[in-house]
């Protein structure tokens, strides 16, 4: 004899055969509830369920009949139909089982002992996957308000870059800024200082994301250009402005190692002077009017790292009419440069890329960088942000 107590909701096509099938099914062990097609809904406590179809058709109501399994099936109760399924249309569903009609009482009873044995397994499972697609629902929610937040952050440091190239002839400027995802941690400038020089700041804070880019923000609020003295101001040179981000980054005493590279320049539209100091950044190239390439190089390490004694060291070079300088951070170096074979060796070999967009003006450079990183393999998903800035001396 059964003795799993599993509560079982019967409904029968022969009203006076109901009885007996119940009794039986109590004799087995089973508790047995008789329901009606109209009060199907009521009944939210069995654990299993009979349906037995008579042998000239399911009922006097084939609609009623379906709508009530298809109530069982939403209430994820296992359920036996018992009779040629041919009869009524059968939900795709594996709690919906059917059995023929000439199937014993016994098999009945046998398939109703493994059901019974298995339904608590089966209903802590579906709860489980309930709980999870309520979870899953909640997790899309919270990655799509954090999606959101991040495009409005990603959009918050595009507001703070500059919007318009200052107009100083016979420069010219031209910029590639691709961060890897939503928010960057590369940062550019490049601004007005009077009416005849202009500034070139760039800046990679460690790794990308949101940590880097909240450091970008700061850095670019604490880059300072000028100072204000006594009956007016004065341009600070780029090693003290290198210098005094430093301080501002060391005086922070930033968490897990929030370093920064940068490299800042002035450059002048009358004499072509450019004064450079970097800390940490890669070398500028300097793309001579014959097509001569070279780094303009300046000692300066990273910014940010406290107990370190910090030296940035101030290159100037005289530019000449059709000479470009090419700013970037290293999500662009490996196009532009060879790696190094000899380590000890400050020699610098140039891509053939870099070798053939050297000759062409600073929109066709940046362009010709934009184009090759859009055919690279993973270019949706980039490894690391891309900053460029190249400035022209116009013929």
């Amino acid at each position: 004899m059964v003795t799993s107590g599993a509560n079982v909701l019967l409904w029968d096509a022969l009203p006076e055969r109901a009885a007996e099938v119940r009794l039986r099914l109590e004799q087995r062990g089973f508790r047995a509830t008789q329901i009606g097609i109209e009060h199907a809904g009521g009944h939210r406590d069995g654990d299993l369920a009979v349906v037995v179809l008579g042998s000239d058709g399911p009922c006097e109501d084939p609609a009623a009949l379906t709508a009530m399994i298809e109530s069982l099936e939403q209430r994820q109760v296992t359920t036996l139909v018992w009779g040629d399924p041919t009869q009524l249309p059968m939900p795709a569903n594996s709690l919906i089982e059917s059995i023929p009609a000439d199937v014993s009482f016994d098999e009945l009873i046998g398939r109703l002992s493994e059901l019974a044995r298995y339904a608590p397994l089966v209903h802590r499972l579906e709860r489980e996957l309930q709980h999870f697609q309520r979870l899953g629902d909640h997790m899309n929610k919270y990655f799509g308000e954090i999606g959101q937040e991040m495009r409005l952050a990603g959009r918050l440091q595009r507001d703070f870059l500059p919007r318009v190239m200052p107009s100083l002839p016979p420069l010219r400027f031209a910029t590639l800024y691709r961060p890897a995802s939503w928010v960057s941690g590369d940062i550019y400038d490049v601004a007005r200082i009077d009416s005849h020089q202009a500034g070139v700041f760039i800046a990679d804070a460690m790794g990308h994301g949101v940590a880097a880019g909240l450091l970008t923000m700061f850095v670019q609020q604490s880059m300072i250009t000028k100072r204000i003295e006594a009956g007016g101001y004065r341009f600070v040179t780029p090693g003290e402005a290198i210098e005094t981000l430093n301080d501002c980054l060391v005086r922070q005493k930033l968490p897990n190692c929030q370093f920064l590279t940068a490299a800042y320049a002035t450059i002048d539209s009358r004499t072509f002077e450019l004064r450079m100091a970097r800390g940490g950044h890669p070398y500028p190239l300097w793309i001579k009017a014959d097509g001569e390439m070279t780094e303009i190089r300046a000692v300066g390490g990273l910014l940010g790292v406290p107990d370190i004694p910090a030296e940035f060291e101030e290159t100037t070079v005289k530019l000449a009419a059709g000479d470009k300088v090419v700013f970037y951070s290293d999500g662009v170096e490996d196009i532009l440069l060879k790696p190094k074979t000899d380590r000890n060796s400050s020699a610098v070999e140039f891509t053939d890329h870099m070798l053939r967009w050297s000759r062409t003006d600073a929109d066709t450079l940046i362009n010709s960088i934009g184009d090759h990183l859009d055919r690279q393999e993973g270019s949706l998903h980039p490894a690391d942000d891309v900053t460029v800035v190249v400035v022209e001396v116009e013929r």
